[in-house]
Formats: structure tokens, sequence, C-alpha cells
């Protein structure tokens, strides 16, 4: 078998030390032929990097690499073009000072490797200079890459100063490609993020923005014919450690790292968790647990509305386009760091209309297991009582065990996440039944109505109409609660499982629960 490419992303050595390689040098050769401007967004480790340095082989003429490659045949390898890569993983950016004094390195450094003397000391004059001497000393047009070009101001978001005196920065040294213009032949830039404020792209001549394009959709990633063209024995070898047959393992591994799509139709698998996972031969989570940023969870603990977090919710191309620092949107957030990606694409009168959702059980798990942590300081350890405790309370259908685990919870989280209508406490329990490992559905239609939660445990349906009030008493409510399940005869496509029906009743101050076996 190939080695395994874990933890590289340079081109050159995954082809000379015979790593494994997933081609996608057609989605390459056909962007090159269509332009020369490029922005492209995706989630961190999700390729951007690999990308990048494929390109940077690829216009450096290094024809040997690309042997056996779908553009091997169709490229032009007589020509060369100087190729310059500014890669924000390798600059300091914790303040604007050492970002500027970083990027004056930078520049200093690359004049040397083409052996040039740079004379001006302004940092965009700087950069100006370089591409035209460069692009005269080599009588050809450069080749300008730049990997990560919004990490300065990613990384530093949760303090807004450093963020937004980055983007001034950011903004003044990005501003001269404009008129370097004639000097580039290729322009490709990467991020997590397309922020509206930048001038990176008001200052440019329109980069085309590729990152909802339908047609490089599985630029990064691996769909599902890749993964098993390429790694056919891996999942064998997997499949053994499981002791599972090969459709089972595939099926597995498509519940647990699939699901990420940038049209709405083609999916790709987390390229970095299916590497660990083939390497570790162990379903983990392994994307999530490499670094969740500390910001994105102080955002969403802000989120009050917990159902639009993992529930499938409706965008705009504009809630998925750009990004403010100074009003961030925790939907846009969630999206652009790989959170959310797009279930369906729909156009309603003329207007495109994103539905949006957790790719997989990975990101799901994980994502719900920090916010309720991040709520309620829940340990690891805790939640595995708890779960416990629901499973025997609602297997048995006991009301005062099952609230116990309800009040474990609910009882732990502040008082400014705390909301006052019947959707917070829906959002809430999906949360809790999504932490304690409970597959459900909210909000499931029926031919009269929609039933709040339906989900099942050991094969048994539990049917769960949620209410609250601020004026009822609980008892009220559950009788209430009883009769609309009745009423809209949520049980109908579940009545011959015998289904468990669960009415919840939520108080200013108390929380009841009633089980039923019939209406």
């Amino acid at each position: 078998m190939q080695k395994l490419p874990i933890g590289t992303q340079s081109f050159s050595i995954l082809r000379e030390e015979n790593y494994l390689y997933v081609d996608k040098t057609s989605h390459i050769y056909e962007m090159i032929n269509r332009g020369r401007v490029y922005f492209l967004s995706r989630p961190r480790r999700f390729g951007k990097s690999l990308l990048v340095s494929t390109l940077e082989e690829l216009f450096s003429g290094n024809k040997e690499l690309f042997e056996g490659l779908y553009i091997y045949d169709k490229w032009d390898w007589d020509k060369k073009y100087p190729v310059i890569v500014l890669d924000f993983g390798e600059i300091r950016h914790n303040n604007p000072e050492n970002l500027e004094k970083s990027l004056h390195h930078f520049l200093d450094d690359t004049a040397e490797e083409f052996s040039i003397k740079l004379n001006n000391e302004d940092i965009s004059r700087k950069l100006g200079e370089l591409i035209k001497k460069v692009s005269k000393k080599f009588k050809e047009r450069v080749v300008f890459l730049i990997d990560e070009y919004d990490k300065p101001i990613i990384d530093n978001i949760n303090n807004f100063k450093i963020a937004d005196d980055n983007r001034e920065t950011l903004s003044a040294f990005y501003q001269v490609l404009k008129s370097s213009d004639k000097f580039l032949h290729f322009l490709f830039l990467t991020g997590v993020s397309k922020f509206s404020s930048t001038s990176i792209f008001s200052g440019l001549n329109s980069p085309k923005d590729i990152t909802l394009h339908k047609d490089y959709s599985t630029i990064c990633g691996y769909t599902y014919r890749e993964l098993e063209e390429h790694f056919k024995e891996h999942i064998d070898n997997l499949g053994k450690e499981e002791s599972f047959n090969y459709e089972e393992t595939l099926a597995k591994i498509e519940h647990w790292y699939d699901g990420y799509s940038w049209d709405g139709e083609n999916k790709v698998y987390n390229p970095f968790s299916t590497l660990l996972l083939f390497d570790k031969r162990e379903f983990s989570n392994y994307w999530f647990s490499s670094g969740t940023p500390t910001f994105l969870m102080e955002i969403l603990k802000k989120e009050n509305n917990l159902q639009s977090i993992i529930e499938p919710i409706s965008a705009t191309e504009d809630d998925l386009d750009t990004f403010e620092i100074e009003n961030i949107h925790p939907i846009t957030l969630l999206f652009q760091t790989g959170y959310l990606t797009i279930k369906e694409k729909n156009k309603n009168y003329g207007d495109i209309e994103y539905t949006l959702d957790i790719p997989n059980y990975e990101v799901r798990q994980s994502l719900i297991r920090r916010l309720v942590m991040a709520y309620t300081n829940l340990s690891t350890g805790n939640l595995k009582e708890l779960k416990n405790k629901t499973y025997i309370s609602i297997l048995n259908k006991d009301s005062k065990g099952f609230i116990d685990v309800l009040e474990s919870i609910y009882h732990r989280l502040s008082y400014p996440i705390k909301g006052d209508d019947e959707k917070y406490y829906h959002g809430i329990f999906l949360v809790v039944l999504y932490l304690l490992g409970i597959g459900s559905q909210g909000e499931v239609t029926t031919y009269s109505g929609r039933a709040d939660t339906i989900f099942k445990i050991k094969d048994k349906t539990i049917i769960t109409e949620i209410k609250y009030s601020s004026t009822k008493s609980t008892k009220t409510i559950i009788k209430e609660a009883f009769k609309q399940i009745k009423e809209k005869k949520y049980y109908t496509r579940y009545k011959d499982e015998n289904p468990i029906y669960l009415a919840l009743a939520f108080s200013k101050d108390e929380i009841d629960c009633e089980f039923k076996e019939t209406l």
C-alpha cells in the first residue's frame, strides 16, 4: 500500500516518496483554462495547502511529478513561470507590527531567492516592485499563490482591535496587486472566510470566487468514487479491525466523515479525518479535536437559538458569501469554518436558497458535546452517567428519573443564555438527545402538522411534544401536549410500532414530564 500523506502538504514530497495522492489535476486544468484570478474558501485541514503546492509545481514545469496524472499529457511543459508562494501559516501575525515585519522578511527572502534587489520600504510598494522585477528578469509574467490569506484576521478574531489592525495592514499590502495585474499570469488565493470589508476583493480585478461553484465542488476532499479507487486496501484493513464486511465499513465511514458539500449535490469526505481513520483504524473525532477555535465557542454561547445549530436551516448566498468581524453572524461563521454544509440548493422566484446542516456524525457529536460542556461544565463522566439514566428512565417510562436527567442539564445553564419561549427549550432538548448519543428528528412533518421531536431508543419510538408557559401549571401544559399529539395524529406512521408518547412541560422554574403508551 502507498503511504498515507498525514501531515504532508508538499506535492513534490508526496510524488517523490510514493505517498498516496488523489488526483485533482482535472479540476486544476479546467480552472487554469477558464481564467487567471481565483479565490477558494474551504475549512481548515481540507487540502487547500496541497492544492497550492500542486499549482506551484505545475507552473514551475516539474513534469516528472505529474506522470500518470490527468494533466500530464495536456500541459505545455516547455512553458515555465516564476512562482511566488505566500503562506500565511508561516507569517507572524499576533499583532500588526509583527505582521508587517514578517511580510518585509518574506519579500526580502523571496527577492534573494530570485537574485534581485528591492529598494522600497513600504510593504505594498515593495510587493509591487518584487512582482515587476521578477517578471522582467524571467521575461514571463508571475504566478502568485497566497495560502490562508485571512489567517492574520481569523486567528485574532477574539481581539477586535488586533484583527481590525491586521485587516488594515493586509488591505494595504494586497492593494498593489491590481496595479501589478499586467505582470501577473495567474493569481490564486485560499482562505477560510471571505471578508466583505477587506479590500483584497475590491482592490483586485474581481477574483472569481469558486467556493460555491459546482464545477469545483470536489476540488478538495475525497468523493465516494475516489475513496473506493484509492483506499480499497485501507477500507479492507479497517473492516477487519471493526469486524465489518466491505459494504458495512463503507457505510460507517460515510456516516462519520462524508457529507461536506458546496453545491448541494456533490459530497466529499473530510480528507484529514479519513487519513487518520485509515492510519489508526479506529473511528474517532479527529478533525474537531485537532483544535476548535475558542472564539467560535464564545460566539455560539451567545446564540440562544440552539435549534438553528442542530437542525437544517435556510440561508441565502449573501449569508454564506461574506464575513464581517464587526458583526459576526454565527451561521456564516459555522458554514465557512466547516461546521455547517450545504444539503440542498434551490431557486425560489429566481433567488438561490440553501439548506444548511451539520455534515456528519463526527462534527455533530463533537460540536454538540463541546457546546453543552461549555454551557454546563458537565464532564465526560457526568455525560456517560446521564446517558445511562436516560435510557433506563425512558424505557421504564419513569417520569421522575427522566426529570432528574433534564434538571441536571437545564439547571446548569447560566441565566443569560436561558430562553423564555418554547423554541429555546425545544432546541436544548434536541441538543441533550444528540449529546447523549440518541438520534432524533426535530419538527417531523405529518399530514396534520409537525411533531416536535421523534426519537428512538433500542428500536422503541418515542413521540414527543414540548410545551412552555410562564403562566400555566406544568400539569395543565402536559394535558395540552397529549391533546395536541392526539388531535394532530403525530402517531399515524408509527402506530404499528406501539410508540411511547412523551409530554414535556416547562414553566419559568419547573420541569415536568409524563409518559403514555396509549392516548
